[in-house]
């Protein structure tokens, strides 16, 4: 079981690596078993190379995502977040708010996201981080 100290280090490195573009740096904080349901109802999303689409899908194009954590809890070796990612599609500003629950398995690395959003009335978002119909 990981303790909270892993699990608040796995959060606050997600997010400021991913805020502060450094890619090498976001990625490394997953294990090599990842599995993201980003959003949930979506396809699964496996392995490293879920790191890298993820990451190549929601910075193309030119566009920049920011993420901002609103609320976390942890529990076990779980923690459920409030989240607001601020961005663009199309050359549009959009802000999302979501639940995400991240899993940090013994090493310390995240191991499980379960993304929960739904994007602004009249949007789409890339098709990579859509749910199935």
């Amino acid at each position: 079981m990981p303790t909270k100290q892993q699990i608040d280090h796995a959060i606050n490195e997600h997010f400021d690596a991913w805020n502060a573009q450094d890619q090498a740096r976001w990625s490394a904080n997953f294990s090599d078993d990842i599995v993201f349901e980003d959003p949930y109802g979506g396809l699964l999303k496996e392995g490293p190379q879920a790191v890298q689409h993820s990451w190549e899908n929601s910075f193309k194009n030119g566009d920049v995502w920011t993420l901002e954590c609103l609320l976390k809890q942890v529990c076990l070796d779980q923690a459920a977040l409030v989240v607001r990612s601020t961005g663009s599609v199309d050359g549009k500003p959009v802000v999302v708010e979501g639940i995400e629950i991240y899993t940090v398995n013994d090493s310390g690395k995240v191991c499980h996201i379960r993304t929960y959003f739904n994007p602004p009335e009249g949007m789409e978002l890339d098709p990579y981080f859509s749910q199935q119909t």
